[in-house]
C-alpha cells in the first residue's frame, strides 16, 4: 500500500500540470483572436450633408464625396442628412445621377431635416428609402419659371437664334425641364405614390406625416434611426459614422426672391455683376426670402435664410450691400 502512495501523489500533479498546460495552451490560442477582433478595422456609415441651396457648388461636392464613399471599401451605407429648398435644375439632376449611382453599390438612406424640396427631392429620391419627421417639407415637384416674353433678335451677320428669344421656343424649354423633373421621380417612385403623375406634377408639398401616407416619404424617424437602418440592411453590426460636409461656407450663393423673380447673389460683397437672375429653378418658393429691393443683409440672415434686412446691419457684421432694385 505505502508502495502505491507515491504513485498516486505523482499522478495528481501529473494531472495539474496538464490542466494548467492546457489552459496556457488554450489562451495561447484565443488571445490573439480577441485582440485580433478588436482592432479591425469598423465599418462605416457615411452621413453627408446636403444643406443650403442646391447649386454648382454644392453639386461638385456631392459629386466628389460620394465618388469618394463608392471607392473606399470602409463604408458599407450613406445617410443622406437634408435641409435644403432646392435650386438650380443643372446642379439639382447632377446630384440625383451621383445618388442614384451610389444607391446602386450600397444602401442609400435620405434623411430629411427641416426641408426637403424641389431640387433637393430630385436629388435624394434614388434614396433606398426617404426619412422625414412629421414637420418635415418635401415634395414641390416641378419647375418654377417665369412666363416668358419675346425680345428682337440680333441684326446683322448674326444667325436669328444667336440672341433673342421667342414665347414659344421658351415655353417648349420650361416643359422640357419640367417633364424631366416629373418623369425621373415617377421613374423612381412610381410604386410609393398614392397619387396619379397628373396629381404629382400639381408641385404641392407635404409635412412628414402626410409624406409617409401618399408615397412622397417611406418613414417617420430621426438622422440617428436612419443611421442605424441603412447599418441594418447592410448587416455592419458594430460601425462608426463619418460626417461629410458639402457646400460653400454660409451657402453662397444664397437666393433672394424679389417680385420679378429669383436671383443668385454669388459674392460676399456683390456689385451688380455678382447678383443674377435665375429664370428657371428646381426651388420651393415659399421657403426662399423676399425683398424688395437688396440694399444689405446681415451674416445672420444668411446663415438662418431670414428676409434680408433693409436697415443699416451691425459694423463688421455685413455680408453684401446692394442699393437699387435687381432682377428686373
Amino acid at each position: 500500500m505505502s508502495a502505491d502512495k507515491p504513485s498516486t501523489a505523482l499522478t495528481s500533479r501529473q494531472q495539474v500540470a496538464v490542466v494548467v498546460l492546457a489552459a496556457a495552451l488554450v489562451g495561447a490560442v484565443l488571445a490573439p483572436s480577441v485582440y485580433a477582433a478588436t482592432n479591425e478595422p469598423s465599418d462605416t456609415v457615411a452621413v453627408v450633408e446636403i444643406e443650403g441651396p442646391v447649386n454648382t457648388a454644392l453639386a461638385d461636392d456631392v459629386e466628389s464625396e460620394l465618388a469618394d464613399i463608392r471607392a473606399n471599401e470602409s463604408v458599407g451605407a450613406v445617410v443622406l442628412k437634408l435641409d435644403t429648398p432646392g435650386g438650380a435644375p443643372v446642379a439639382s439632376e447632377r446630384m440625383y445621377k451621383a445618388v442614384q449611382r451610389t444607391s446602386d453599390d450600397m444602401t442609400v438612406i435620405a434623411s430629411v431635416q427641416s426641408i426637403s424640396a424641389s431640387g433637393g427631392y430630385y436629388a435624394m429620391a434614388p434614396a433606398d428609402e426617404i426619412y422625414v419627421l412629421p414637420t418635415s417639407t418635401v415634395g414641390s415637384i416641378g419647375l418654377n419659371a417665369p412666363a416668358p416674353r419675346a425680345s428682337s433678335t440680333a441684326l446683322g451677320p448674326s444667325g436669328p437664334d444667336k440672341a433673342g428669344s421667342n414665347p414659344t421656343q421658351a415655353w417648349a424649354e420650361q416643359q422640357t425641364l419640367a417633364d424631366t423633373f416629373i418623369n425621373a421621380m415617377m421613374a423612381e417612385r412610381s410604386d410609393e405614390f398614392e397619387m396619379p403623375r397628373e396629381e404629382v406634377a400639381k408641385a404641392d408639398t407635404y409635412l412628414g406625416t402626410e409624406a409617409v401616407q401618399n408615397g412622397f416619404a417611406d418613414e417617420i424617424g430621426s438622422l440617428n434611426e436612419a443611421i442605424h437602418a441603412a447599418a441594418t440592411e447592410e448587416e455592419l453590426g458594430e460601425y462608426t459614422v463619418d460626417t461629410r460636409e458639402t457646400g460653400q461656407e454660409f451657402g453662397i450663393p444664397f437666393l433672394v426672391r424679389t417680385d420679378t423673380g429669383i436671383v443668385a447673389i454669388h459674392a460676399n460683397d456683390p456689385g451688380y455683376a455678382d447678383v443674377k437672375p435665375m429664370p428657371s429653378t428646381y426651388v420651393y418658393t415659399p421657403a426662399v426670402p423676399h425683398v424688395d429691393t437688396i440694399e444689405r443683409f446681415s451674416e445672420t440672415d444668411v446663415r438662418t435664410g431670414g428676409a434680408a434686412s433693409t436697415e443699416r446691419g451691425t459694423p463688421g457684421n455685413e455680408t453684401a450691400r446692394l442699393s437699387g432694385g435687381v432682377g428686373a
